[in-house]
C-alpha cells in the first residue's frame, strides 16, 4: 500500500503516510484517535520540513484533539474520489495539476480498496469548506484504516 500510496505525493504540496495503525482501545472512537494521531504526525512532519515559514497560522498545526474533531466519516467511494482530486489538482489554483486525474483516481482506487470494504474513512471537508488542520491557508485531507493499517493524504497551500 505504501508505494502506492507514494504515487500521490507531490513535493512540497501532497504528503502521504501509511503504516501500522497503533493499538487502539475504545472501539470505533479508539480507532479515530489512533488515526488522527497518525495525521498528526504527518501534520507536523510537513510543518516542520516545509511549511514552517510559510504557513498562514503562527501557531502552528492543530492539535492532535483538534485534528480528530476534524475528522468527518466519509464513504470509501468518495474518499476515493477526493483522495485522487486531492492528489491531482491544487486546493489553491484549480487550473495547476500534479498529475493526470485518471491515474490518481486510479491509483487512489487501489489504495481504498487494498484497506478493503470494511475500512473506515474519513476527510477534513469537502470541495466547499474544511476544518484547517496544518496551520496553511488550504489544507485537505483523506484517512483511513482497516483497523490494523491505516493511510493519510493531505494537501496544503497557500494564496
Amino acid at each position: 500500500m505504501a508505494v502506492r500510496l507514494k504515487r500521490l505525493a507531490h513535493p512540497q504540496r501532497v504528503y502521504v503516510r501509511s503504516g501500522r495503525l497503533r493499538p487502539a482501545s475504545g472501539g470505533a472512537r479508539g480507532v479515530l484517535a489512533a488515526v488522527a494521531a497518525e495525521t498528526h504526525i504527518l501534520v507536523g512532519q510537513l510543518h516542520r520540513k516545509d511549511w514552517q515559514q510559510h504557513a498562514s497560522d503562527p501557531g502552528g498545526p492543530a492539535p492532535v484533539g483538534q485534528v480528530e474533531e476534524a475528522l468527518e466519516p466519509l464513504s470509501a467511494e468518495n474518499a476515493a474520489a477526493m483522495m485522487g482530486r486531492l492528489a491531482s489538482q491544487s486546493l489553491v489554483w484549480r487550473e495547476f495539476t500534479f498529475m493526470e486525474r485518471t491515474e490518481a483516481d486510479t491509483v487512489a482506487g487501489q489504495v481504498v480498496e487494498l484497506l478493503g470494504p470494511d475500512a473506515l474513512w474519513w476527510s477534513n471537508g469537502d470541495e466547499h469548506s474544511w476544518s484547517a488542520v496544518s496551520a496553511c491557508t488550504f489544507d485537505g485531507l483523506v484517512a483511513g484504516t482497516d483497523g490494523r493499517r491505516f493511510a493519510v493524504l493531505i494537501q496544503v497551500g497557500e494564496d
